[in-house]
């Protein structure tokens, strides 16, 4: 699996852009159905990427929220990057159909 670097322009410094992941999935969200996905073995680190808003579980089934939760046990939603170091799963829901792409780093 790729690492998670950042690459260096011509003048040596540290740039926006990262290798390219060998390791891409697609999910396809139908709204309100929940998902499960095995996180890679080996991976480190999770970028997504989607067509619509979607929330995240980390380690567990998600749900689609219709009122407050205000236990710390609430879903994510939309995030960007995540460490998903020792995490075997990830819960997905969305609100409305969606297509979903994560890629994997060390």
């Amino acid at each position: 699996m790729t690492p998670f670097i950042t690459l260096e322009d011509a003048m040596g410094r540290t740039t926006d852009a990262l290798s390219t992941p060998d390791c891409c999935l697609v999910v396809m969200l139908s709204a309100g159905m929940p998902k499960q996905v095995a996180v890679p073995q080996g991976a480190t680190v999770m970028l997504a990427s989607c067509t619509g808003p979607f929330w995240v579980r980390y380690g567990g089934p998600a749900t689609l929220p219709s009122t407050d939760i205000l236990d710390g046990t609430a879903p994510e939603l939309n995030p960007a990057a995540r460490s998903v170091a020792g995490l075997s799963s990830l819960g997905l829901v969305a609100p409305a159909d969606c297509v979903l792409n994560l890629s994997f780093y060390r």
